[in-house]
């Protein structure tokens, strides 16, 4: 079972150090049951070097995150945490043909492939 990068797409902007720690929790979660993943969290990546300004706006980063999600093997979302910026990285994932899948599948199954 080789390991699969994973880009976790979760909504940001409207409490950055709340969905950060939930973001966090649950992959910390997937982790727990599923050994052959390799999380790859926005959140965590872009946070540990930016600081954002007030006002912050998803398309700002939009390349950045477009060059991340090319090299992940799947993205994943929760369909019931759905943010402009979740929008965008969907899109991207389904225009590059990368497979998404929801947060339950993942913490059901995993991700094969």
């Amino acid at each position: 079972m080789g390991l699969k990068l994973v880009y976790f797409s979760y909504p940001y902007s409207d409490n950055p150090r709340q969905r950060t720690e939930e973001i966090k929790t649950f992959v910390q979660l997937v982790l727990a049951r599923h050994n052959n993943i390799v999380p790859v969290v926005p959140h965590l990546m872009f946070d540990a070097i930016y600081n954002f300004p007030e006002g912050y706006s998803h398309p700002e980063f939009s390349v950045m995150e477009l060059e991340v999600i090319s090299r992940c093997d799947f993205v994943a979302y929760d369909p019931n945490e759905v943010s402009s910026g979740v929008r965008w990285e969907v899109a991207f994932a389904k225009w590059l043909g990368k497979p998404v899948l929801t947060f339950q599948e993942v913490l059901a199954h995993g991700v094969e492939g």
